[in-house]
């Protein structure tokens, strides 16, 4: 679910070689790294950010294939790969020396930075180092990860809300016994769609979640707690089956000193402490603009009011950008293939409105119109000195791109919209009632299947509520289970606030507005859109604007209407 701003934590990119690394930075201070958990992403460190920046220069990166940080070309067989891109990371930034602190697989990443890189490390502080392997467990303790891919059926939901459950019950998750049961509450359901999302943000939308997990399996906590040369304090988790949670470390460095505690507040709070007393004067530069990566959509922020807009782009051509518009309940992995085949043929971007994808949650939920977004991707291209664009969106994507025209025609120089509609009458009112339900979570975890038949369904009915005969898609249905995981997993993060963009895009009225264009415009949809009726209807409403067919495949689409764009 996007979330609202949280006042002082900005989020930025860094190029490491040809990927990039997402982190969160707040506060003020010595610098100080904080790694996260697996299969989670620097988010779910925020409690801990907020807790740390009024002493630290806090910096939280996603671990590479986690959160919105890049994936290694290969998968990483042991945590070396990890901890060159946190001294890249380190580099980059210009950190010569931090505190570092880590948890659970992260706390293995830590230890294993600072058994190699004394000199970088000021003082080290982990909770939780408890892997499979890291204390020196027996063999039936490592139990495989399953894998996780997308099922036809949405099965593979069930399976992900039912073992984020389980991890909040029994440690290890998949060993359910007294022994391993775990002292404390079940998460609320917010909670455990906030681990969902960061779940199904690893890798390709979950898939490789476990390549992480894999590379910290081979660390050796014994032989790495022995080499430790910076003051460390490493906290275990306390086990209710009364074993020693330090079993199988015979000695540690006398740099190290050991705690146990139950509770993760208590541990953290002693590891601020901790880290405060090994504080160090130090200058830390403001974060550095993005470097671009010659072949690739790279990705950045930009602050508007209210909190900051995620985009990716690509310059290489040199041309006027084009700018590249997700509809509602969608993000710019929607329209991925669409921007990515302009790669080396124009300049484009592609941004994810607010309340969507990666952006702030910066506009309210209620009597929100189209204006509304037109006005915040105003205020993006204005930071981004980008004088003029031409602008593609798709369905109700359009309309921004229409109002912004319409209040800023010196900003837009073409316009291409594609799928367009309008509702009025009963028809509106029918589609604004029933087109998207709560998807509010549920504590056992129905609403994922829910989303997941809403996004199936639009591709054999429509609208995809009517499940009648008078509402069926005659024509070869495109059900490609990828193609409907990634959408679901952008409904996801949008939550209810895709009920806000929807509602803005069913009030708008098209026809009107489009008899207003001050700018070129070309009407586009495909033969096989339902919504066709609409389109044409709007090409006859609109007869200053152009109208063609695309192609069938939606990847090709750009190709279709790039030839009314380099019209001179």
């Amino acid at each position: 679910m996007t979330e609202p701003a949280i006042r002082g934590i900005t989020r930025h990119y860094v190029t490491i070689g040809r990927r990039q690394l997402h982190y969160r930075r707040a506060g003020s201070g010595p610098p100080l790294i904080a790694l996260h958990r697996l299969p989670r992403s620097s988010q779910d460190l925020v409690p801990f950010i907020q807790a740390a920046m009024d002493r630290f220069t806090v910096i939280a990166p996603d671990l590479a294939g986690y959160g919105n940080s890049f994936p290694f070309e290969s998968a990483p067989e042991s945590l070396d790969p990890f901890c060159d891109d946190l001294a890249a990371l380190l580099a980059a930034l210009g950190l010569p020396r931090v505190l570092l602190y880590g948890e659970q697989a992260g706390a293995a990443l830590a230890l294993s930075f600072t058994a190699g890189n004394k000199n970088k490390v000021a003082a080290l502080a982990t909770w939780d180092l408890d892997l499979p392997g890291a204390l020196d467990l027996p063999p039936s303790a490592i139990t495989p990860l399953p894998p996780f891919e997308p099922k036809w059926d949405g099965s593979h939901l069930a399976w992900l809300w039912a073992m984020l459950r389980e991890q909040s019950a029994f440690h290890p998750w998949h060993t359910p016994t007294l022994n391993n049961r775990v002292d404390d509450h079940m998460p609320n359901p917010e909670e455990l769609q906030r681990r969902a999302v960061q779940f199904l943000t690893a890798g390709r939308h979950g898939r490789g979640y476990d390549l992480g997990y894999n590379a910290a399996r081979t660390f050796n906590a014994g032989q790495t707690l022995n080499e430790l040369k910076s003051p460390s304090l490493i906290t275990a988790r306390q086990r209710r089956d009364g074993l020693d949670p330090w079993r199988g470390v015979d000695s540690m460095s006398n740099s190290a000193i050991r705690s146990i505690a139950l509770e993760h507040t208590r541990a953290t709070e002693e590891s601020l402490t901790f880290l405060g007393k090994h504080r160090f004067s130090a200058d830390v530069p403001p974060a550095p603009a993005v470097t671009p990566i010659p072949g690739v959509l790279w990705h950045d922020f930009v602050n508007v009011d209210g909190g900051q807009l995620h985009f990716h782009c690509n310059s290489d051509a040199g041309t006027v950008p084009l700018l590249v518009q997700h509809d509602a309940a969608s993000s710019i992995g929607t329209v991925e293939p669409i921007t990515r085949s302009f790669l080396g043929h124009r300049s484009v971007y592609a941004f994810d409105m607010p309340g969507s994808g990666d952006s702030d949650r910066i506009l309210t939920s209620e009597n929100v119109e189209v204006e509304a977004y037109a006005s915040v991707l105003n205020q993006a291209l204005e930071a981004l000195v980008l004088e003029a664009v031409d602008f593609y969106g798709m369905w109700g994507g359009g309309f921004v791109g229409l109002s912004l025209a319409l209040a800023n025609p010196s900003r837009v120089r073409r316009l291409v919209m594609s799928n367009v509609f309008q509702h009025s009458g009963d028809e509106q009112s029918d589609i604004i009632a029933n087109y998207t339900p709560d998807v509010s979570p549920q504590w056992h975890g129905g609403h994922l299947l829910q989303c997941w038949h809403q996004m199936r369904d639009q591709g054999i009915y429509y609208p995809w509520f009517k499940q009648t005969r008078e509402g069926v898609i005659w024509r070869e249905p495109f059900l490609d289970t990828a193609m409907v995981h990634e959408r679901m997993c952008s409904l996801l993060k949008a939550g209810n606030m895709y009920r806000t963009a929807y509602r803005s895009h069913f009030i708008y009225p098209t026809y009107e507005k489009l008899a207003q264009t001050p700018v070129p415009t070309l009407l586009a949809t495909s033969t096989w859109d339902p919504n066709n009726p609409h389109t044409l209807a709007a090409a006859d409403s609109a007869p200053n604007c152009e109208f063609q067919y695309l192609d069938e495949d939606f990847a090709k689409w750009g190709e279709s209407f790039l030839p009314f764009l380099e019209r001179p």
